[in-house]
């Protein structure tokens, strides 16, 4: 499998004012425990310090799906979502480059 036959999401989160630790803290137990991502991405915008984006690249459409029905994303999702401003963005994508730039040089 190629890195452009793997799905990912690009995902826009906004906390409800100085809940963003703790949504980012949520986020980031998600990705490291579940074990479905091959790499990911998650920032924090400089002047919305609440605000997080996620880019996470799972390993297969089966780890994908495996993650989204387990118990751990259930039990995220309903802690995520208690913590949010608005309803999340979240976008389906299939990564097209993932290189280090010193590859490039």
């Amino acid at each position: 499998m190629t890195l452009q036959d793997q799905p990912a999401y690009i995902i826009r989160m906004r906390a409800k004012p100085g809940l963003g630790d703790k949504l980012f803290e949520l986020a980031t137990i998600g990705m490291t425990k579940s074990g479905a991502s091959d790499r990911f991405i998650i920032a924090r915008e400089d002047d919305d310090p609440d605000t997080l984006w996620n880019i996470e690249v799972f390993k297969s459409d089966a780890a994908k799906a495996l993650y989204e029905n387990s118990p751990l994303a259930d039990e995220l999702r309903d802690e995520i979502i208690d913590l949010l401003a608005e309803p999340p963005m979240r976008i389906a994508v299939h990564p097209y480059s993932a290189l280090p730039l010193k590859e490039h040089v």
